[in-house]
């Protein structure tokens, strides 16, 4: 077993009190998650490895969509960055149309007694989905963490950015910049994720005074190809200015806007979410709602290692604003 780093070191590192590192140390309640993490941080920078509390194997499964989306990559590998450092091995597992099932995934890991598995955007976030297989995992002595995709209380522990908040911030941020004829790009409504947007896009909105209702909302896929051909419903309505669901639907969105003569931003201002690196690299730099992935991370480590405290939890994060060059005045 490690040797756990001096109390007193890590008190005056983290910038806390002795007890609150003990707390922390002995998955106590009373401290608030900012402060827990960075009681974490300072841990795992002295070189301490909790023991794996709930292991069987060792391997923690992290089920993930289709890594085509730079978000799911992102998160995947910051997620097995900080299991690492307890411990934990990780089996990154990929589902789409051509791969293994989701279901599928769960039975081998439930049946290889694995230590934990995290899932990122399951079936869960699916509107009329529900928790029975996960929470069946559960039972079976697999500690899981839900990550993204869900909304209130669930019955797993879970962490989330706060998709609604990063709505309106963008969408303030537009009518800042004058524009009144904001559109938003999304992905199917029958997930969660996509209800979220639209709920946060819509109160922003109408905390602007502006109430147009479905005209600007542009239903589509979640990829570059979605991104292109949701812009021919907002250019017909006359926006001005989109928030897109996800980063790749802006790129197709500016892309989209391209093909009909149209320049970012002078004629037409693009907002991506999620934030991943790449949005700096693209031409020209997007303007995005980034996902705090390094402290949504910690916490799914934390509640994959405190599975008894955690209960049903969910740790939500606010995004963050990252301005580019795809946001610009409203044209006259």
């Amino acid at each position: 077993m490690a040797l756990r780093p001096k109390l007193q070191e890590v008190s005056e590192i983290a910038g806390v009190s002795l007890a609150t590192v003990s707390r922390v140390l002995n998955a106590k309640p009373g401290v608030s998650d900012d402060t827990r993490q960075r009681v974490l941080d300072t841990l795992a920078d002295l070189g301490y490895r909790e023991p794996v509390r709930s292991s069987r194997t060792g391997i923690v499964g992290i089920i993930t969509p289709e890594l085509d989306n730079p978000i799911f990559p992102a998160l995947a590998q910051t997620i097995e960055s900080r299991l690492a450092r307890f411990g934990l091995l990780t089996m990154i597992c990929p589902v789409t149309a051509d791969t293994v099932n989701e279901q599928e995934y769960l039975d081998h890991f439930a049946e290889s007694s694995a230590s934990g598995l995290v899932v990122i955007n399951g079936k869960y976030a699916g509107v009329d989905d529900g928790f029975e297989a996960y929470e069946q995992l559960v039972k079976r002595g697999v500690a899981t963490v839900l990550v993204n995709g869900v909304v209130g209380e669930t019955p797993l522990p879970a962490v989330s950015v706060d998709i609604a908040a990063g709505a309106e911030m963008a969408v303030r941020h537009l009518g800042n910049l004058g524009h009144s004829r904001i559109g938003v790009l999304v992905g199917p409504q029958r997930y969660v994720t996509t209800r979220l947007l639209i709920e946060g896009y819509t109160k922003a909105m109408t905390a602007l005074g502006h109430r147009d209702g479905p005209s600007l909302i542009s239903e589509t896929l979640f990829t570059i190809e979605g991104g292109r051909a949701g812009m021919a419903k907002l250019i017909e309505n006359e926006a001005t200015a989109v928030v897109c669901a996800s980063d790749m639907m802006a790129i197709g969105a500016i892309e989209g806007l391209r093909a009909r003569g149209l320049v970012t931003p002078d004629d037409f201002s693009v907002v991506g979410f999620d934030g991943t690196e790449f949005v700096s690299h693209t031409d020209p730099p997007l303007t995005s709602i980034r996902q705090p992935i390094d402290r949504m991370a910690a916490s799914v480590a934390w509640l994959l290692q405190n599975q008894d405290s955690a209960g049903s939890r969910v740790h939500m994060f606010q995004p963050e604003l990252v301005i580019g060059r795809t946001t610009g005045r409203a044209p006259i």
